[in-house]
């Protein structure tokens, strides 16, 4: 019986955790056969098609993002964890965020599954995004120095599983730091040239009742915290 089973494992935070902790295995699309008759402690459901803006095979989005989530949870299991997004907390959210919402609403059903709404992750499997491109001091990003964004660390993530804290929560934790930083912090910490433009995207200031960072201080840590301890 392996410890961990994790889908999504060829990008992302999927991969991240399935190259860092010890006795996991790791499947992607279309692999669910073949650990559909092994037995498992904790299932990390990363797996998630972002095909948002130009859906071109709606049953395959289906199938991703839902049918996939309700097949893992009939496997075998102890624990099932998934990994969500802070965007559910959107007035108007997009594909993406409304799909992982849909997604906890399949998970919710099982009575030992944990959801984790996380914020935007920083590691070594993560995909070009506003801060790599501001570290690499490309000419010009569309989003304005006054867009917010919430950093947390894969690192993180993994600690909390291989410390087994995970174990000690159920139902819905906001997985985020404590606190928002501006993109023109994010700017100046790196010291980038990039000019900015004019679109302003905001992160929510989430209530910190259940975040993680209020039920367990070793994440209790601000963005730029996580950001410095990410690039030092």
């Amino acid at each position: 019986m392996a410890e961990y089973l994790i889908s999504g494992n060829k990008s992302g935070l999927g991969k991240y955790l399935n190259d860092n902790l010890p006795d996991s295995l790791g499947f992607g699309r279309n692999e669910l056969n073949l650990v559909k008759r092994e037995d498992f402690n904790t299932i990390i459901h990363c797996a998630f098609n972002k095909e948002q803006y130009q859906i071109q095979d709606y049953y395959k989005y289906l199938q991703d993002n839902i049918f996939l989530t309700q097949d893992l949870l009939n496997l075998t299991h102890h624990k099932f964890i998934y990994i969500s997004t802070v965007d559910v907390y959107q007035d108007n959210p997009n594909c993406y965020g409304l799909f992982k919402r849909f997604a906890e609403s399949v998970v919710e059903k099982n009575p030992n599954a944990l959801i984790l709404r996380c914020s935007m992750m920083l590691g070594s499997t993560m995909k070009p995004n506003h801060v790599t491109k501001l570290k690499d001091n490309i000419d010009k990003l569309s989003l304005s120095g006054d867009s917010t964004f919430n950093y947390i660390l894969m690192d993180d993530l993994v600690e909390f599983f291989q410390s087994k804290d995970y174990l000690k929560y159920s139902g819905i934790i906001d997985f985020t730091s404590n606190n928002l930083i501006k993109l023109s912090e994010v700017k100046k910490y790196f010291n980038s040239n990039t000019e900015l433009g004019s679109h302003t995207y905001e992160t929510l200031n989430l209530d910190s009742s259940r975040n993680i960072y209020t039920l367990n201080n070793k994440y209790n840590k601000s963005s730029l915290e996580n950001l410095k301890q990410y690039y030092e």
